[in-house]
């Protein structure tokens, strides 16, 4: 979905990106900088700071877009960028999902599952793209949604009052708190939608590696039907 949209938001973005190319300011130092924005925001998004999270997830993922943009405008798209840039999403994801494991919002085993999910979709796509593999960007969400989509949970809670969520008072700001295996978790809008987030990105991991199998299932016929004839 973020793939077909990303033209038109790289023209709507295209003064502030030649801003910046102009400014002589390498991709690199806005990849770094969407880095320590990304650490940032799971630190606020372990201590339930939803807000001071949203901000630096915004401004974060916004690096994340120019870095690009300048990279390409001043010639400057290298392997080796490439693979920085790669590494470093790597590692602000599991900053910002990791960080959603130590909140009040979200069961720890869940929590794991998220992060887990998430490198293993980036993984199975890097490795079926270096055995040559094509069409790799499959699957309900790629990295652009699950972010756009943490961002919309984080937005929903701070606009709608929680307390009004199935039962929830003023004492507990965060809603309705039920008790499992002798843990007391609150249920909320967030935690609906981060469940529905996670289940979506393990069917992402189950689609991309039966779509990998299949591949390769049918790249081995056609090896075997060769060396027949």
């Amino acid at each position: 979905m973020i793939s077909q949209i990303r033209e038109p938001l790289s023209k709507l973005a295209q003064p502030i990106i030649i801003f910046f190319a102009k400014m002589k300011i390498h991709p690199t130092v806005f990849t770094v900088i969407g880095l320590l924005l990304s650490i940032a925001a799971g630190v606020f998004l372990a201590l339930d700071n939803f807000l001071a999270a949203f901000i630096l997830l915004w401004f974060g993922g916004a690096m994340d877009f120019i870095d690009g943009g300048v990279a390409r405008y001043n010639n400057l798209e290298s392997q080796k960028g490439s693979f920085l840039d790669s590494v470093i999403d790597r590692i602000s994801d599991i900053a910002v999902f990791g960080g959603i494991i130590f909140s009040s919002y979200v069961f720890a085993l869940e929590g794991t599952i998220m992060v887990t999910a998430t490198l293993v979709v980036s993984y199975i796509r890097a490795k079926g793209e270096s055995i040559g593999i094509k069409g790799m960007a499959t699957g309900l969400i790629e990295r652009a949604e699950r972010w756009m989509l943490l961002m919309l949970l984080l937005f929903i809670s701070l606009i709608v009052p929680n307390s009004a969520f199935i039962g929830g008072t003023i004492g507990n700001p965060i809603g309705y708190y039920i008790t499992i295996f002798n843990g007391t978790y609150l249920i909320s809008y967030f935690a609906i939608g981060y469940m529905i987030l996670t289940a979506l990105s393990v069917i992402t991991v189950l689609q991309r590696f039966i779509y990998v199998s299949i591949k390769l299932t049918k790249a081995e016929a056609a090896q075997e039907v060769q060396v027949q004839k």
